[in-house]
C-alpha cells in the first residue's frame, strides 16, 4: 500500500533554488549595468533627437533649394515669367491691364526670402527623464550597486546552502 502524501524527492525540489540563484544573478547584472549605461543612453537619446531635428531642417532647406532652382530655370528661359516678376518687383502696372485682387496664397511669390523652418519638436524618448535621474543621482546609484552586490553574495552563499541541504 502506498502513502498518498509522499514527500517530494530532493531532485524535484532542487530546481527552485537554482531558478532563484539565476534570477538573483540576472537582477544583479541589471542593477550593475544601469548606473554605467544610463549616461551613455542619455547621450545617445539626445544625439538622436538632435539628428532628427537636423534631418528635418535639412529636408526643409533642400526643398527651398529645389524651389529656387525652379525659379532660376524660369528666369533664364521664360520671358513671360521675367516680365511678370519685374512688374511685381517694381510695382509697374500697365494702364490697359485690368488687375483682380487675390489672396496672398494666390499671388506670384517666386523668390521667398527665408524658408519656413519647422519648429524643433521635442523628440526625446519617454524614458529620458528616468535616464537623467539615474545618470545624475549618485546616492541612488550607489544604493543600486550595493543592493546588486548583496544579491550576488546571497545568490552564491545563501542559495548554495539551499541546494546542498
Amino acid at each position: 500500500m502506498s502513502v498518498a502524501n509522499e514527500q517530494p524527492t530532493n531532485a524535484e525540489q532542487s530546481w527552485v533554488p537554482s531558478v532563484a540563484f539565476w534570477l538573483c544573478l540576472f537582477v544583479a547584472a541589471a542593477l550593475f549595468a544601469i548606473p554605467h549605461l544610463a549616461p551613455k543612453l542619455l547621450t545617445h537619446a539626445r544625439l538622436n533627437s538632435k539628428y532628427a531635428d537636423n534631418q528635418a531642417r535639412l529636408i526643409t532647406l533642400a526643398e527651398h533649394c529645389e524651389h529656387l532652382k525652379i525659379v532660376q530655370d524660369a528666369l533664364q528661359s521664360d520671358p513671360g515669367f521675367q516680365a511678370e516678376l519685374a512688374r511685381i518687383e517694381f510695382d509697374a502696372v500697365n494702364p490697359a491691364e485690368q488687375r483682380i485682387p487675390v489672396g496672398n496664397g494666390l499671388t506670384l511669390n517666386a523668390i521667398a526670402a527665408v524658408p519656413t523652418q519647422p519648429p524643433p519638436g521635442n523628440t526625446l524618448p519617454w524614458y529620458t527623464g528616468l535616464l537623467e535621474y539615474l545618470a545624475h543621482n549618485r546616492p541612488y546609484t550607489h544604493c543600486m550597486l550595493a543592493f546588486a552586490a548583496v544579491l550576488v553574495v546571497y545568490g552564491f552563499v545563501g542559495l548554495r546552502r539551499a541546494v546542498t541541504m
